[in-house]
């Protein structure tokens, strides 16, 4: 299985000589899984890692799990950094669900403890199933391509080794070699939309047809190649007919309302990123903006307290910035 996972591993070029990784180990299986393959992988590539962990302080238990992955790090001659989230200097954002917030607190952690051991790359372990439970909520909530995509193989200094491994693979070897690990009960709460599909969902797809696995990662496969091209067409379009000024990123208006909508929504988010907006944009306020830009005057529309897309008819051209 190892090689399988080694192949991966060099064909996204994830990990390689010289690196130096944090491994969020949170001491589920998944993360106990990744530190043995890492241990294994050192055998074939000179780089370093770093074991951490965060306890929430959401259940009671907590502080256990802390201890345990301490003591698995402490074993195999690892590196730990654990603390509690109320040690973070962190000040949460009040919308998002509790999962989300979760979510924000560990990257929070991760990013933090690279910077402080000048790793270069931080290491999670997404799996096979992780990456066809986001899909399908992701689907539920009608995502754009981009977010039906799922998970990367890497994103900016974020790597997934395991994204084409099973979770029945990962417990066989667990189980082959008795190595322990612990079981976060919120991962079997009915509660989350992500525990009900994992629990009714995918079972009955793998039932209906043992091909899904294979077929759900060519399918995401393609996915991913046709947003890298979509993504390709954009930053064309912007070479052309976009220049950085200090106002923000400057774009040719007749150009951009002669774009096909999918690629006209893209660059329209490109300028919003770049002008550093602070929220995320949704369908409707893409929607909203473009028919603005389709008007007949000149003008500014606001897109929140402080922000806004100014259109000036006469330059022919539309940006993003403060105002």
């Amino acid at each position: 299985m190892f090689n399988s996972i080694n192949k991966f591993v060099e064909k996204n070029k994830l990990i390689q000589d010289g690196d130096k990784l944090v491994l969020g180990l949170s001491g589920g299986p998944d993360s106990i899984f990744l530190l043995h393959y890492l241990l294994e992988l050192q055998k074939k590539i000179k780089f370093d890692f770093v074991a951490c962990h965060l306890d929430h302080e959401w259940r009671k238990e907590s502080q256990q799990d802390l201890l345990f992955c301490q003591g698995i790090a402490e074993q195999n001659g690892i590196q730990f950094v654990g603390k509690k989230t109320s040690e973070l200097n962190f000040e949460p954002k009040k919308t998002g669900s509790k999962e989300d917030l979760g979510r924000r607190l560990r990257r929070f952690f991760f990013e933090s403890v690279a910077k402080e051991v000048g790793a270069n790359k931080i290491a999670l372990a997404h799996h096979l199933q992780d990456q066809q439970e986001t899909f399908f909520i992701r689907l539920i909530r009608g995502s754009s391509l981009s977010g039906l995509c799922s998970m990367r193989p890497q994103a900016g200094i974020y790597v997934r080794p395991l994204l084409e491994v099973s979770k029945k693979d990962i417990l066989q070897y667990l189980n082959e070699f008795d190595f322990e690990y612990v079981i976060d009960p919120t991962n079997v709460s009915e509660d989350f939309l992500r525990n009900r599909i994992r629990k009714f969902v995918l079972p009955a797809l793998i039932q209906s047809d043992d091909r899904f696995d294979l077929g759900f990662l060519k399918t995401i496969e393609k996915l991913q190649m046709a947003d890298d091209y979509l993504n390709g067409v954009v930053q064309t379009f912007l070479k052309e007919h976009a220049t950085q000024a200090d106002i923000g990123l400057k774009i040719d208006l007749k150009a951009f309302l002669g774009l096909d909508k999918i690629v006209l929504d893209r660059v329209l988010i490109s300028g919003l990123i770049q002008a550093k907006v602070p929220f995320l944009p949704t369908q409707a306020l893409l929607d909203e903006i473009e028919r603005f830009l389709h008007g007949r005057e000149s003008g500014l529309h606001s897109v929140g307290s402080d922000w806004g897309v100014f259109k000036d008819l006469k330059q022919g051209l539309f940006w993003v910035c403060r105002h």
